[in-house]
């Protein structure tokens, strides 16, 4: 690990990373990044991550406790669970503390409407709120669907947000559910405010209805959702394509039963030259294809979808994966096809609402960098 911090730049502590092994997980750890440079014109980083091992880079440092994590006989998981209890390595600690400013990645994390996920949340990232609270007037949660939570958990959690500087959510839903934080902030999605600033890609639109790509992922409570897999293999229509292999998030196994041969990762897909249309049950496979210049239909199982499906004026476009069925994206893909102008306009109509709410973000980054009160950003939020 990497403790010598550059001279010249502001030092940034980035908590909350999981593993790259999740295309969407390494494009929001890349897009808060970028969002702290563009705020503060340079910045040394260190990253605190789930599975550092997954990244490149001594500046990467695994989240574990102050004592069992040193042991190589104890696992990753069990370490990091031990974290709510006994609390992050004194490294950690002392990265946090040397640290002018503490960055929150931006995603879906903080959760526990039921036991699975809420032990998940604890071990992972709980502790992470908890050392980003303790050093709160210098740190910022970037755009998060947080929720739903349950009894005793939701308080403590709701405890911790209030000590932070600002904490930004990405959907009306999490809003709503911590309305009486004083610190929580709606702002879109990091890849919605990376569209916002991409200039529109214009390609040949011929491809759009051949071999449109579909991303899958296996789903809680999934109603009819595999019953629409299984339509959309039997079409053999599909190419069927990879955005997550890591740890509890691998599609790979789905994908490949769902399609034929070897599945491409979806950022090889995207590289394409010529678009085509991307139906994608995970949030980030569909941004991300939009980025590229794909248009792309999202099968949402979560808040956060429909909330970046808004955001960007493409409402009509998000459909609830577990009642979604091939007659419904087939109707969404052939209005796409017959007027691929019209999709991009929406877009295109949304880009400016988007980059002001950017602007905002990152004076609030400044202003917490350079040590301005709360009452200071919340007077650049209200202007």
């Amino acid at each position: 690990m990497s403790t010598t911090w550059a001279a010249s730049s502001p030092r940034v502590l980035l908590l909350h990373a999981y593993s790259p092994k999740n295309s969407g997980d390494g494009l929001l750890v890349e897009l808060a990044k970028a969002t702290v440079v563009r705020a503060l014109g340079s910045a040394d980083f260190r990253v605190i991550a789930s599975e550092a091992s997954a990244f490149a880079g001594a500046d990467y440092i695994q989240w574990r406790d102050r004592l069992l994590g040193k042991s190589a006989r104890i696992p990753r998981r069990a370490a990091m669970l031990a974290t709510g209890f006994l609390g992050p390595s004194n490294e950690i600690r002392e990265l946090a503390e040397q640290a002018d400013l503490i960055v929150a990645v931006g995603g879906g994390y903080l959760r526990g409407g039921s036991i699975g996920p809420a032990i998940k949340s604890w071990g992972a990232h709980y502790g992470q709120l908890k050392l980003a609270a303790r050093y709160g007037h210098k740190a910022i949660y970037l755009s998060q669907s947080i929720g739903p939570f349950r009894g005793v958990y939701k308080r403590a959690v709701a405890r911790q947000l209030a000590k932070v500087h600002t904490v930004c959510v990405r959907d009306d839903r999490s809003l709503t559910e911590f309305s009486n934080v004083a610190s929580v902030l709606r702002m879109p999605d990091l890849a919605v405010l990376e569209l916002a600033r991409q200039h529109r890609q214009t390609g040949a639109s011929a491809r759009l209805m051949e071999d449109p790509i579909i991303v899958a992922r296996e789903l809680p409570r999934p109603r009819t959702y595999y019953d629409f897999l299984n339509d959309a293999s039997d079409s053999k229509r599909f190419e069927w394509a990879l955005q997550s292999t890591g740890g509890g998030n691998d599609d790979l196994p789905l994908t490949q039963r769902l399609g034929t041969g070897t599945p491409r990762p979806m950022a090889e897909v995207l590289a394409d030259a010529s678009p085509r249309i991307v139906v994608s049950t995970r949030l980030h496979g569909a941004l991300s294809s939009l980025i590229a210049g794909f248009p792309a239909i999202h099968l949402s199982y979560e808040r956060k979808g429909w909330g970046a499906y808004e955001d960007i004026g493409l409402d009509e476009f998000v459909l609830n994966a577990r009642d979604a069925t091939l007659p419904q994206v087939e109707a969404l893909m052939k209005r796409i096809h017959e007027d691929p102008e019209a999709f991009w306009s929406v877009i295109e109509t949304k880009k400016a609402e988007v980059r002001l709410k950017e602007n905002r973000l990152l004076d609030i980054i400044s202003s917490i960098a350079n040590g301005s009160p709360r009452s200071a950003t919340r007077s650049l939020e209200a202007s």
